[in-house]
C-alpha cells in the first residue's frame, strides 16, 4: 500500500491522507468504502461514514456535498476515482455542515484527449456481479470520457432471528442493483479550462423481504470552469441533481407487520460554488436549494398517510490564507461563515395539513493549523478548528405512525457543535516513515436517534447532550525487503457521553466507534507485472447505541464481538503493443469469519472474487 500524506498549502488538517489512481490500480476495490475501511481511523457507523470515533463525516464529489453515507460513496465506480483525500478532525472552516469529525474529497478523472477503452468484469462467490466500460478521446481541443455500468450487489446479510426491532427481522439476503452512465466533455487552453458532465444512475435496493425495496433514480448535469491570469485563478461549477426514490414496504412473513405504504421521495438540488485564489489566499461562495417531498400511501387501496414537502435555501462564505516563515513554519488560518433558511415547510398528517414557521440557523467555524519542519526527518504540527451540523427537515418534521412502530418529529432540535485539537509528528528515513497523531473532538448538542424495543418500536432524534472522542492514531511504512513492503495503521480511540438528558447514559460510549482498529499490511512486487497482497483487520468490541447494553430485559444482544478478517490479492499485468489486460484475484476474510456487525446482521463470510480489465 503507497500512500502520500501531504501538507496542502491551504486549509491544512495535519491529518490529510491522498490516495491516487496509482494506489487504487494496486488495491482493485470492488467498492470505495472496501477502499477506505482499512484506511487509518475511517469507519462505517451503520451506514454513516466516521473518522477517529465522530461519526459525522462531509462526503465531496468533485466539489458538490453528497452527504456522508456509504450509500452515497458506493455510486463512484472506483475506475473513475482521480483521488481521494481523507481530512481527519473538524473540517467545517472549509467543508461546511457535515464535517464534524472530518472529510472526504473525492475527485473523479476527467476528458482527456488519449484515445483509450476499458472494459472490466467481475464476479464474486456470492453472485455479486459488475460490468463497466470507460472510453475517452479528443478532437479539435474538445475532450470527452464516457462510463457505464451494470451491477448488482449480493450483501447476504442474515438477521438475527431474535432482532428486538420487528421490522428487521427475518431477514436473509439483501441486494442493489445498480444502472447508469457518465458523460463528460471538457475544453482547455493556457489561461481556461471549461467542461460538462451528465449522470444518469438508476438503482434498486432491497431490504430481504419481496417487496421491502427502495427504486432510486438520479439525474445529474453538471459544469464547470476555471480561469487563470497569472497567479490569480477563478473557478466556478454549478450542478442540478434530480431524485427519485420510490419506497415499498411488505409484511416478510412476520406478524402483525402487514403491507402497509408505497410511495415516492423526490430531491431536487441547486448548487453553485464560485472561488478565487491568488498566492496563499483562498476565498469562495457557495449557494444552494434543497427542495425535497415526501408522499407515502398505503399499498391497500392507495389512501393517503403522509406527505411532507420542504425548501432550505444555504449561504456559504469562506476564505482562508497560507504562510511560511522562518524558513521551515508554515501557519494556515481559514474559516467558513454558513446560513440556512428552512421555509416552504408542509406537512400532511392524520388527514390534516399544516404549515410550519421558517426557521433560520447560522454559523461561523475557524481553524488554525502550524506545522514546523524541526530537521530534515522530523515535522511536527498541529491544528485547532470547530464544526457543526444542522439538523434536516426529516429530523425535524417528520413523523410516520404504524401498528408497529412509531418515528416522532423534533422541531426543537438544535445543530450540534463541535472543538477539535490534534498534535502529531511525521519522520522519516531510508525505506521507511511514521506518523504519530493526538486527536481530541469534544462536541455539544450531539443529536442521536432514540430507539425504544418493543411493539410499538418509537424512534425519535434529540439532543441528547455533550460527547467526547479521544485517541491516538500510528502508522507506518517500511520496506523489509527489496521486494516486500509493510504498511501498517492503529487507531486507538476513546469515546465518551459527557452530558445526557438522561443521567444513565453519562460514561457511556458511542454506538459503532471500537476502542481498537487495526490494519496490516503486506505487499509482494518480486515477479514482474504481478503484485501480491495480504491485509489484515481488526475492530474491537462495539456497542450498537449509546444505553451500552450488552443485553435488554428481553435478552436481546446489542453488543458486537470483537472480530478480525484476513485479505488476500493478487493481481497480474498483461501487455503488448499498447493493450493490456489485467488480472485480478480476491479471497475476502479468508478464515469464514462470521462476525455481527451493524444493527443486527451477520457478515457474509468468506467471499472469492475475479476481475478482468482489459485496456485498448
Amino acid at each position: 500500500m503507497c500512500l502520500v500524506v501531504t501538507a496542502p498549502v491551504l486549509f491544512a488538517d495535519n491529518g490529510l491522507e491522498v490516495i491516487t489512481t496509482e494506489d487504487i490500480e494496486r488495491e482493485k476495490p470492488a467498492s470505495l468504502m472496501e477502499l477506505l475501511r482499512k484506511r487509518g481511523g475511517v469507519g462505517d457507523s451503520s451506514g454513516a461514514l466516521s473518522l477517529r470515533g465522530v461519526p459525522k463525516v462531509a462526503l465531496y464529489v468533485d466539489g458538490f456535498s453528497r452527504g456522508g453515507s456509504v450509500f452515497e460513496l458506493d455510486k463512484v465506480k472506483p475506475q473513475d476515482v482521480a483521488r481521494i483525500e481523507i481530512v481527519r478532525g473538524a473540517a467545517s472552516n472549509r467543508y461546511g455542515a457535515d464535517a464534524l469529525g472530518g472529510a472526504i474529497i473525492v475527485t473523479t478523472v476527467q476528458a482527456k484527449p488519449k484515445m483509450s477503452l476499458g472494459l472490466v468484469q467481475g464476479y464474486d462467490s456470492v453472485d455479486s456481479h459488475y460490468s463497466r466500460a470507460i472510453a475517452s478521446g479528443g478532437q479539435n481541443g474538445i475532450d470527452l470520457r464516457a462510463s457505464f455500468e451494470d451491477s448488482l450487489s449480493n450483501r447476504w446479510m442474515i438477521q438475527r432471528s431474535d432482532s428486538p426491532l420487528t421490522s428487521l427481522a427475518q431477514t436473509q439476503a439483501t441486494w442493489l442493483a445498480k444502472r447508469g452512465g457518465d458523460i463528460k466533455a471538457a475544453y482547455r487552453n493556457d489561461w481556461l479550462t471549461a467542461g460538462a458532465e451528465l449522470n444518469y444512475l438508476e438503482q434498486t435496493r432491497n431490504y430481504g423481504r419481496p417487496n421491502y425495496y427502495n427504486e432510486y433514480t438520479t439525474l445529474r448535469p453538471r459544469l464547470f470552469s476555471e480561469i487563470r491570469f497569472g497567479n490569480l485563478k477563478l473557478s466556478g461549477k454549478l450542478m442540478y441533481e434530480d431524485l427519485r426514490t420510490d419506497v415499498y414496504r411488505d409484511s416478510g412473513n412476520v406478524s402483525d407487520l402487514a403491507l402497509y405504504m408505497q410511495g415516492p421521495e423526490t430531491e431536487k438540488n441547486f448548487n453553485l460554488e464560485v472561488q478565487g485564489e491568488y498566492g496563499g489566499f483562498n476565498a469562495g461562495l457557495v449557494y444552494a436549494v434543497n427542495q425535497a417531498g415526501i408522499e407515502q400511501n398505503l399499498a391497500d387501496g392507495g389512501r393517503r398517510l403522509f406527505g411532507m414537502k420542504s425548501t432550505v435555501d444555504r449561504i456559504g462564505v469562506f476564505g482562508g490564507y497560507g504562510l511560511d516563515f522562518f524558513g521551515d513554519w508554515h501557519l494556515d488560518v481559514s474559516g467558513r461563515y454558513d446560513q440556512y433558511d428552512y421555509s416552504g415547510i408542509s406537512i400532511y398528517d392524520a388527514g390534516l395539513e399544516t404549515h410550519e414557521a421558517d426557521a433560520f440557523k447560522q454559523a461561523f467555524n475557524p481553524k488554525l493549523a502550524l506545522s514546523w519542519k524541526a530537521l530534515s526527518w522530523l515535522s511536527l504540527r498541529g491544528s485547532a478548528a470547530t464544526g457543526f451540523v444542522p439538523p434536516d427537515p426529516v429530523t425535524l418534521y417528520y413523523r410516520q405512525t404504524r401498528p408497529n412502530y412509531l418515528i416522532l418529529p423534533n422541531p426543537g432540535l438544535r445543530p450540534e457543535q463541535s472543538t477539535t485539537l490534534d498534535f502529531g509528528f511525521e519522520t522519516a528515513w531510508q525505506g521507511g516513515k511514521a506518523e504519530l497523531t493526538w486527536f481530541y473532538t469534544r462536541w455539544t448538542d450531539k443529536m442521536e436517534r432514540l430507539v425504544t424495543a418493543g411493539t410499538p418500536t418509537t424512534q425519535q432524534t434529540v439532543n441528547l447532550g455533550a460527547s467526547e472522542s479521544q485517541g491516538l492514531e500510528f502508522s507506518l511504512q517500511q520496506g523489509l525487503l527489496e521486494d516486500l513492503n509493510l504498511s501498517f495503521n492503529y487507531t486507538l480511540t476513546a469515546t465518551q457521553i459527557t452530558k445526557s438528558l438522561d443521567a444513565a447514559y453519562i460514561g457511556n460510549e458511542l454506538a459503532y466507534q471500537p476502542r481498537h482498529r487495526i490494519n496490516a499490511v503486506l505487499t509482494y512486487t518480486g515477479i514482474k507485472d504481478l503484485t501480491a497482497r495480504l491485509n489484515l483487520h481488526h475492530e474491537s468490541e462495539q456497542y450498537m447505541d449509546f444505553r451500552n447494553l450488552r443485553r435488554d430485559a428481553a435478552g436481546n444482544a446489542w453488543y458486537n464481538q470483537a472480530y478480525a478478517t484476513l485479505d488476500f490479492l493478487l493481481t497480474k499485468k498483461l501487455q503488448w503493443a499498447g493493450n493490456g489486460v489485467n488480472l485480478t484475484l480476491a479471497l475476502n476474510n479468508l478464515t469464514d469469519n462470521r462476525f455481527q456487525k451493524s444493527l443486527f446482521q451477520v457478515d457474509v463470510g468468506r467471499v472469492v472474487r475475479g476481475e478482468i480489465e482489459v485496456q485498448f
